[in-house]
């Protein structure tokens, strides 16, 4: 699937997409799906729902089955009104009914509530979203997503749009016929091209291809199930109150209590000559059909002086770019950089790759059936990765860059904090956290001992070590307040200091500078789905000089210059499209990555520095 950036010019074209004329027609009589119906006219049936209906209202149920055992359940309240851009939608925990969000538009404004707290966040509807009665166009290996539906994003409201469901190569296969909420429903399973099980299976109603019903069973369709979302009471074409789409009274305003200023960071040094400046090494993503993504180089020389700038260079690589992609990580000396990605044709099994910059050549190191990026230890003699099996399993691996010593040190990981996420490397031990529980351990990579790290209530958000493993980073979350703490504190939890707080949104990345006197972070002020709002703060070590220095959509990465006088930006979502942007953090001027031979066409992401 194509990495889509913001999609408005697609979305003004989308509209005049439309299924053959021999299922449909511009003026859509009611379908009649059943048993006889083939893949292709449930897929274009799904694709063309919104056409049957104006105004929707429907209510039910979502439970996942979470891989300990044990089950989340929620409640869910829909009205949608896409003529008029307007919604409702509330969502309730049924296993933790604490948990009450209320979603709304009222057409002109969006507003995001936690009804415990009452804060809120609120922002413009934005225009490409004003699409009305959406059918995307259909186009191999990429999708299109309600706009509508993006800025809701809850799992009971996406079923009243399949046509999110329908853009992906598979074939639909009709299982027999039921009743949903009293409307007649054709059972479809739903299999992804190559994959020998079933992904989905749903409920879809007769008349309209809305989603009564819809059980998941994982990307791939191995596994149990993961999840069910059924609607229990619907009625299409309802007429609506303006007042049901009115924000209630008492709401508190979530965002930055204090705004920072954006003063400069650091003192300007002397220009970097080309040894200390390094490299930028990312990928060229295509706009066009039937050409490929492409690793590429600049010199980081290009940052700081445009006329020295030699031209980009592309590396070969003994493979084609067909998944996920992630940035290369580099070794402390730049020798060597590993990256984790598959050669085979179905994705399956992933390579941990050695990338010698100098030799321009690429090593496998070890394979695993899914191997996550790696870590390079701070000084350089392991690299370390986590390693998934497909059906549930998951381990932790560390090996030496010439490929030997290759040992899991996950073996004393509790069994019942699993699945854990690889978050840093402080010295000689792995920092790992519970996606459970949140709880934060250390590995130890001599003989994979396990200890605790330090209490904390710390979001399920990264914790970064400092350079020289003295101090940690990280984001301390209130549910009670939704307030952000960004603390440093030491590795056994003392002496911590919060160096910026924010109520609501959400933080992430957190960077360090090379040589530990900065942090730069990213915050989210608010994120409805179709116009986040991001700030790039950086701050001192010790919490002073808390400075703005760039605002966009939305952030990949962070990254500091060699000498820690720039910052480099991903941001994925500009005006122009997914680039790179540096800001010099002595004078705070903004500029676009700059190079012989590198076009604005194409988008540019997952950077990595090579020092």
């Amino acid at each position: 699937m194509k990495r889509l950036m913001l999609l408005t010019l697609i979305f003004l074209t989308a509209c005049s997409a439309s299924a053959p004329a021999s299922f449909f027609n511009l003026t859509p009589a009611p379908y009649d799906l059943s048993l006889g119906s083939t893949s292709e006219q449930i897929q274009f049936a799904m694709l063309a729902s919104a056409e049957h209906w104006t105004t929707l209202q429907m209510s039910g149920t979502i439970t996942w089955y979470l891989s300990d055992g044990s089950t989340q359940a929620f409640s869910e309240k829909v009205w949608l009104a896409p003529l008029d851009n307007r919604y409702r939608v509330e969502l309730t925990g049924v296993t933790n009914n604490a948990d009450k969000t209320l979603k709304l538009s009222d057409g002109s404004t969006i507003s995001n509530i936690n009804l415990n707290s009452m804060l809120a966040e609120q922002a413009p509807y934005p225009d490409f979203a004003r699409v009305g009665q959406y059918v995307p166009p259909l186009q191999a290996g990429t999708a299109y997503p309600n706009p509508m539906w993006g800025q809701i994003g809850t799992p009971l409201s996406e079923m009243a749009f399949p046509s999110d469901f329908a853009q992906s190569e598979g074939t639909f296969t009709p299982l027999g016929m039921d009743v949903v909420a009293g409307r007649g429903a054709l059972i479809v399973e739903w299999t992804h091209l190559g994959n020998p099980s079933p992904s989905w299976k749903m409920w879809l109603d007769t008349q309209t291809a809305v989603i009564l019903k819809m059980q998941e069973f994982g990307k791939d369709g191995s596994g149990p199930l993961q999840g069910e979302r059924v609607v229990e009471n619907i009625l299409f074409d309802p007429s609506f109150e303006t007042s049901l789409f009115v924000p209630p009274t008492g709401l508190v305003q979530s965002g930055n209590p204090a705004p920072a200023e954006s003063n400069p960071v650091v003192t300007e040094s002397s220009p970097m000559v080309a040894e200390e400046a390094g490299e930028l090494y990312f990928f060229l993503q295509p706009r066009k059909q039937g050409e490929s993504i492409q690793l590429v180089k600049v010199s980081g020389v290009c940052v700081f002086d445009s006329e020295k700038c030699p031209p980009l260079e592309k590396i070969t690589v003994p493979f084609a770019f067909n998944f996920t992609i992630n940035a290369l990580d580099w070794s402390p000396d730049g020798k060597f950089a590993a990256f984790s990605y598959s050669d085979a044709a179905d994705g399956t099994p992933t390579k941990l790759w050695l990338f010698d910059a100098e030799a321009q050549t690429w090593k496998s190191l070890a394979q695993a059936p899914y191997i996550d990026p790696p870590f390079w230890s701070p000084g350089g003699e392991w690299i370390a990765v986590r390693t998934q099996d497909g059906v549930g399993g998951e381990d932790v691996f560390v090996v030496r860059a010439d490929g030997s010593e290759l040992k899991s040190i996950s073996a004393s990981l509790p069994a019942d904090g699993r699945p854990y996420i690889m978050d840093d490397w402080f010295a000689d031990n792995l920092i790992m956290r519970s996606g459970l529980s949140g709880d934060l351990v250390l590995v130890r990579v001599a003989d994979g001992m396990v200890s605790p790290m330090f209490s904390a209530s710390v979001t399920k958000a990264q914790v970064v070590a400092s350079p020289d493993a003295s101090l940690l980073a990280y984001d301390e979350y209130d549910p009670a307040s939704e307030a952000h703490q960004l603390k440093v504190m030491q590795p056994d939890g003392s002496n911590a200091v919060t160096v910026a707080q924010f109520l609501g949104g959400s933080i992430y990345p957190i960077v360090w500078s090379p040589d530990g006197s900065l942090i730069a972070f990213n915050y989210y002020s608010g994120f409805t789905g179709g116009e986040p709002n991001a700030e790039v703060y950086v701050v001192t070590r010790g919490g002073e000089n808390l400075s703005l220095v760039y605002t966009g959509s939305t952030i990949g990465r962070l990254l500091f210059s060699p000498n820690g006088n720039y910052l480099l930006v991903e941001e994925t979502t500009s005006i122009s499209g997914g680039h790179l942007f540096l800001v010099n953090l002595a004078t705070l001027e903004q500029k676009i990555l700059q190079a012989p031979g590198l076009s604005a066409e194409y988008d540019w992401y997952a950077p990595s520095w090579r020092p």
